[in-house]
């Protein structure tokens, strides 16, 4: 025998109103509506704070004028109170002037008394939960940029089209010397730089802004004494109708950094060749998040032109939003070897983007531990769980992390929830997963604290391409509701094993979007390849 449903809760409204006739007309407009109220009233607006401090409320429904307390004076003292339940004011006065001043200053909604019926009270009601909930989402996720963007080592900051903040992150108020990222609002770089410094940053900013070309990556002088040394990103802000309406700046302290070089350039003028070539990689795109990405990869032996590398890199980035949640980066750890690095984080836009910013930042933080795939991921995992708790929401993200050895010819690695690579042995005729069937990939970073990540090794040689990619590639839906598997993927891969790993990749692509009902992928892809071309000798 089948059951009803449950009903839905009923919605707790608290009405302030001193009328008796006023009141009974309330209940009455709520009695006939559809949908549950439970009413409460209080007659007094000390009353109704002792009320609110008891228990929670879903809706206040208030007069303004009360006999203990009168007009703007009766909202501000409820809506001050730490139960901060939305209000729906209902006046006796048809003041325009004071509906508008009210409405400003936070309540839902504002009717007259006489002018309005049950239909259009219950509307109230329900449009004002309805606007409170929006508000209350909205600053959650506030709350969670905040939260994020101020675990990050580098300085985030934002201007206005007149270089005043608009915001600036706790590494951008370490950097500026100041308490509290509160102190920047509204000021410039003129009131914390000197003169012709702070000059030079606001012509950086306006030509920003009026040609919409960003500013990569540049070291600059802070000026102070010891000289500061700044690594500077600044790309335009622009609005819901592309407009440039300001600046994102992203800046890191490297003074420690530009003081060693300078004392390396003194002994050493093949370092200069080398730290240009650093800066040309480091190439960034115009959106912030893409900003994270690899512009150019290394060679390998170092000194080799890209064409005779014996390691060859290839990759495809396509977020299916402005913001997405995939993130690589290629790391030499040594003439034979390069550490590779791949994860994609649980959603789309700004949270997903933001923590690809951390793990950015935690991937350079754990350089030394670069050569090892397991201990890796542990520390990867620590430091970014460390991290997320203090935001109150789940979020994770898999990723996979392998070496390449070209001396001794072996792939390590360790995988974090991640889909397994495709290892193509050209050679041997034959596509392969990564790592052996009978053993389960570690859990997602960011998931379970104390996770340990393994270290697992497969046979690497000359002609391999190893193919990493997100699982937004095997995620799209077909027109009978199927989805395109990884089975399926690897077939497509075996078809076309002998393809170069550029066409390779367009082609898996298209099959992919002719595959799909809609034509387009239904989440983020990103698709890294490693071409080896030859095994080189011990150093």
């Amino acid at each position: 025998m089948s059951q009803n449903p449950p009903a839905s809760a009923p919605i707790s409204v608290l009405v302030v109103e001193d009328d008796p006739d006023d009141l009974l007309l309330i209940r009455d407009f709520l009695a006939e509506a559809p949908g549950r109220f439970q009413i409460e009233t209080a007659r007094r607006l000390s009353a109704a704070l002792e009320r609110l401090s008891a228990a929670p409320i879903d809706l206040i429904v208030a007069d303004l004028s009360l006999p203990d307390s009168q007009g703007l004076d009766t909202f501000r003292a409820l809506f001050a109170h730490r139960a901060r339940a939305p209000i729906l004011v209902i006046s006796g006065l048809d003041d325009e002037a004071l509906a508008v001043r009210t409405v400003e200053e936070g309540a839902q909604d504002y009717l007259v008394k006489g002018q309005f019926d049950s239909s259009l009270l219950v509307r109230s009601i329900r449009y004002a939960l309805q606007r409170a909930a929006a508000e209350k989402a909205l600053q959650d996720e506030r709350n969670l940029l905040r939260n994020v963007i101020d675990n990050l080592l580098d300085s985030i900051y934002v201007k206005d089209a007149d270089g005043r903040y608009l915001l600036g992150n706790a590494a951008h108020t370490r950097q500026l010397g100041i308490a509290s990222p509160e102190e920047v609002l509204g000021r410039t770089a003129l009131d914390f730089f000197p003169a012709d410094i702070a000059r030079g940053f606001q012509t950086d900013d306006q030509q920003v802004m009026g040609t919409g070309t960003p500013i990569i990556d540049r070291q600059e002088s802070a000026g102070g004494n010891p000289a500061k040394w700044l690594s500077t990103t600044k790309v335009p802000l622009r609005d819901a109708n592309g407009r440039i309406i300001g600046i994102v700046g992203i800046g890191r302290d490297i003074t420690a950094r530009k003081l060693a070089e300078e004392k390396l350039e003194r002994y050493a003028e093949e370092l200069r060749g080398k730290n240009a070539e650093m800066e040309d990689d480091l190439q960034m795109a115009r959106e912030v998040q893409q900003a994270f990405l690899p512009q150019q990869f290394p060679s390998f032996p170092a000194n080799a032109a890209s064409e005779e590398s014996a390691l060859r890199f290839f990759s495809r980035y396509l977020p299916t939003t402005t913001l997405g949640g995939d993130f690589f980066h290629v790391q030499p750890i040594s003439d034979t070897r390069v550490g590779v690095f791949i994860c994609d984080v649980m959603g789309h836009g700004v949270r997903a983007a933001l923590v690809t910013a951390i793990q950015r930042t935690l991937v350079e933080e754990l350089q030394t531990l670069a050569d090892q795939p397991g201990e890796f991921l542990t520390q990867m995992n620590a430091a970014l769980l460390s991290i997320l708790r203090r935001t109150n929401s789940p979020l994770f993200a898999s990723a996979f992390y392998l070496v390449a050895d070209l001396a001794a010819g072996t792939l390590r690695f360790a995988n974090a929830g991640h889909p397994r690579p495709l290892h193509l042995r050209r050679d041997l005729h034959r596509v392969e997963k990564l790592g052996p069937t009978t053993t389960k990939p570690g859990p997602a970073l960011g998931v379970f604290e104390g996770s340990v990540y393994q270290t697992q090794e497969a046979l690497l040689a000359p002609r391999d391409l190893v193919l990493l990619f997100t699982d937004g590639l095997c995620e799209a839906e077909g027109a009978c509701g199927e989805l395109f598997d990884q089975a399926l993927l690897e077939r497509i891969v075996e078809q076309r094993l002998d393809r170069g790993a550029e066409e390779l990749f367009s082609e898996m692509l298209d099959e992919v979007r002719h595959f799909s009902a809609t034509g387009e992928f239904g989440d983020d892809v990103c698709l890294v390849g490693l071409e080896v071309q030859r095994l080189l000798p011990q150093a």
